[in-house]
């Protein structure tokens, strides 16, 4: 990506590649049962109806935090309105097109994470047929949601079940769950700079965008696309979601057609990405031909010299793929950028353990199944299950026979560990009688 004279200066520390990947990631786990809770597995009695109920509260925890996630990713909305930037997968809405400011208020993003959940959830409750083979009966009444962001994400169902099964009735009602994201300030930060950008409509904030980040302890990204299109990414490290940063995104448009004419340095080398290991010495050096340009850089992975040379150590927590701009000018006053991807890898990545399918295993039959994980070192893996239902071999094979009393659903958490990362998941497993 180049940019003539129209940019000022800028950071760029995650791009849309970013977004794509993180929301590629959710869309995947909406149709899996992966990582449901963080938690223990939790035995229930097949005698009543606890098993609904863990499958309810589990169902609407994970809805909400992708809720939380891809709304987010979304710039506050479910249902992107107009004008808005497509991008493969999403649409990001503009806050700030060409001078107009579309920025929504808190009340209105909550009411968009009411509605994704409400689309969202039935898919996961499925009408709540995996139960009609143990008996019960489910009544359904009306879902309502109420999601309240303040220093915490505070997400409250409203779903009138009556569960029936031979003579006995249960009935739920409310259920609740709360995502430990302070929305209150990721609000005040992205307001601010959407007031800053109204002091000149035509310019990146730049300035104000590096302070606030340096005194909120956040990183932000901005990715420039044609069209005079400027992506904003809000990167906030100490929030997480599912071991996952989280991620506020938005777009703007700007009119820089007026400056698409200005000259460029003759820079000729061409620029490769470029991936780098941590506690590794990693070296680039972006003038090979020690031609008299000036080079800036715009990140804070690394300072790039003057002369082109770049030349640092990565940490852990710089793991990750980095989207780097520079800006290259000469004696005359010239400029121009460019960007290329660094990604520093690991020197141990975590085992990860292969998607796990819906399981049946019938009473005084013996049951088994292979847990299969991979890592990309080779090392070796060992596993474990948080349950009392059934031991798991070190190789990840599970194998025993139900009785009649463990008849019922459970979610269970089988662990993957490869002597110093780990990886956790979550399968279901239905036990019942041979027809």
């Amino acid at each position: 990506m180049r940019k003539k004279g129209q940019l000022t200066v800028f950071i760029v520390i995650a791009v849309v590649v970013l977004l794509i990947v993180v929301m590629t990631l959710f869309l995947v786990k909406e149709s899996t049962t992966e990582k449901l809770v963080e938690g223990k597995d939790e035995m229930v009695d097949p005698g009543n109806a606890d098993s609904i109920k863990m499958f309810t509260e589990h169902c609407f925890e994970q809805t909400a935090k992708q809720a939380m996630t891809i709304v987010s990713l979304q710039g506050g909305f479910y249902n992107v309105p107009q004008p808005a930037h497509e991008q493969i997968f999403v649409q990001l809405p503009y806050y700030l097109d060409l001078g107009q400011r579309h920025f929504p208020s808190k009340e209105s993003i909550e009411a968009e994470m009411e509605s994704f959940v409400l689309a969202k959830l039935p898919d996961c409750l499925n009408d709540f047929t995996i139960f009609a083979k143990q008996g019960f009966i489910v009544e359904q009444g009306e879902m309502r949601m109420d999601v309240s962001l303040h220093n915490k994400a505070q997400f409250e169902l409203t779903f009138p079940l009556a569960i029936r099964k031979g003579s006995s009735l249960t009935e739920l009602s409310n259920f609740f769950y709360t995502v430990d994201v302070d929305f209150n300030n990721v609000y005040s930060i992205i307001n601010e700079t959407v007031e800053e950008h109204q002091k000149n409509p035509n310019f990146v904030p730049l300035g104000h965008l590096s302070t606030a980040a340096r005194d909120s302890n956040f990183k932000f990204g901005l990715d420039y696309l044609d069209n005079d299109v400027v992506v904003y990414s809000y990167i906030f490290k100490e929030y997480n979601i599912d071991s996952e940063d989280y991620v506020f995104v938005f777009a703007a448009r700007y009119d820089w057609s007026e400056l698409a004419t200005g000259k460029e340095p003759d820079y000729e080398q061409e620029i490769e990405d470029q991936h780098c290991f941590v506690d590794d010495r990693c070296i680039y050096n972006l003038n090979i031909y020690n031609d008299p340009f000036i080079f800036n850089d715009y990140t804070d992975l690394f300072d790039v010299s003057t002369e082109g040379m770049i030349e640092f150590i990565p940490e852990q927590n710089d793991v990750g793929k980095h989207n780097i701009l520079v800006r290259i000018s000469d004696q005359a006053g010239a400029e121009k950028y460019i960007s290329f991807e660094m990604e520093i890898v690991a020197l141990n990545n975590p085992p990860e353990i292969r998607e796990i399918n819906e399981q049946t295993a019938i009473v005084g039959q013996t049951y088994t199944h292979q847990i299969e994980a991979i890592d990309s070192e080779n090392d070796d893996i060992f596993f474990y299950a948080e349950t009392a239902l059934f031991e798991i071999s070190p190789d990840g094979l599970i194998e025993f026979i139900p009785d009649e009393e463990s008849i019922g659903f459970y979610i269970i958490e089988i662990t993957a560990f490869d002597g110093e990362l780990e990886d956790q998941v979550w399968f279901h497993l239905n036990i019942e009688n041979e027809e």
